[in-house]
């Protein structure tokens, strides 16, 4: 076992009544969530979440407090499990990380077995966060609408908030799978990056219809959608028969106005995603396939950027400000 004696630095973030206070502190490993298994932290990254639960933008914190960063990657260095021996590359997505207890924003973290899975090589610790939450939610997606009948043979599929972490991987992901894949943003600039991603059309603001009739020209086989609201209600008011839509996220709203005529009429349905809770046994088969066989082959382009753990607060406000293309990823161990 190499469990630190020396105090290590974290990002912790504590709800006060005037808001959430962010915080680097040095602190000692007996002061870590317990957990079965010790692990030094490699990368972590930052999610649209990540920002809201550290500005107090959004109320994500669910206790008073916590170190925050919903994913991990890193080394196994105290085990009471067989079957993660010290030595082993682990990952961690959402299950509570950054909001119930203690996340990746720190040099060292203590957590339950059943919250990791192995990394297959060749998937190392960066190219897991890299990856993250964000493309492991795209994957669980698309195999979702996959599980309701959508083939790439079927029609175009839509992806919204195209230019995000999950938007991304999906474009990424379905281009490989063989999808035509059309992306929805509402940022300018960015055609380049999403046609090398993989989109073949790119549609803005003026190409949807917020509001419009109950049923829309069927046009989608099905979707993605990462926004919520009058986003995807169109998205589902202009999917064709018998095509799936999957909710994703709410970055714009968590409201949905709609008729049940799609449901109804064109056996439209709608998915719920949630990958923060996932059975184990899943969660262990899709990081599979995203270290071989569904490996996005834009990585990359996608998580190009990365930060020291120092340079999270300003990343924070970046993603506030919706100034971030792409993944950005954490390098915890290679803080100075």
């Amino acid at each position: 076992m190499n469990i630190p004696a020396r105090p290590f630095k974290a990002l912790r973030l504590a709800q006060t009544e005037s808001g959430v206070r962010m915080e680097f502190r040095e602190i000692r490993w007996d002061e870590l969530d317990p957990g079965t298994i010790g692990i030094r932290v490699h990368y972590s990254s930052v999610n649209y979440k990540d920002a809201l639960a550290a500005t107090g933008a959004g109320k994500i914190l669910r206790r008073k407090q916590v170190i925050g960063g919903l994913d991990l990657s890193g080394e196994v260095i105290a085990s009471e499990d067989p079957d993660f021996p010290c030595g082993s590359l682990v990952a961690a997505v959402g299950g509570g990380l950054g909001e119930t207890r203690d996340g990746g924003y720190a040099e060292y973290a203590r957590l339950p077995a059943e919250l990791l899975v192995r990394l297959d090589p060749p998937l190392g610790t960066r190219a897991a966060m890299q990856i993250g939450t964000a493309g492991f939610t795209a994957l669980l997606a698309i195999r979702r609408l996959e599980e309701a009948g959508i083939r790439p043979g079927d029609g175009p599929v839509v992806v919204s908030g195209a230019t995000g972490g999950v938007g991304s991987f999906a474009i990424n992901l379905f281009h490989a799978m063989g999808y035509a894949v059309s992306a929805l943003t509402h940022k300018s600039g960015c055609e380049a990056y999403l046609r090398a991603i993989g989109a073949e059309e790119i549609l803005g603001p003026k190409d949807w219809d917020p509001k419009g009739a109950a049923l829309l020209p069927g046009h989608w086989s099905g979707g993605i959608d990462n926004v919520g609201g009058a986003v995807l209600s169109w998205m589902i008011r202009s999917t064709r028969h018998g095509g799936a839509v999957a909710s994703v996220g709410m970055a714009a709203s968590p409201q949905l106005q709609m008729t049940v005529f799609p449901f109804i009429l064109r056996g439209v349905s709608l998915l719920g995603i949630n990958s923060t809770e996932v059975a184990p046994e899943r969660r262990g088969a899709l990081w599979h396939e995203l270290a071989h066989e569904a490996f996005p082959p834009g990585i990359d382009r996608i998580a190009h950027q990365q930060i020291p753990l120092s340079a999270l607060p300003e990343a924070f406000g970046d993603w506030i400000e919706n100034r971030v293309v792409g993944r950005v990823v954490v390098a915890i161990a290679e803080e100075g």
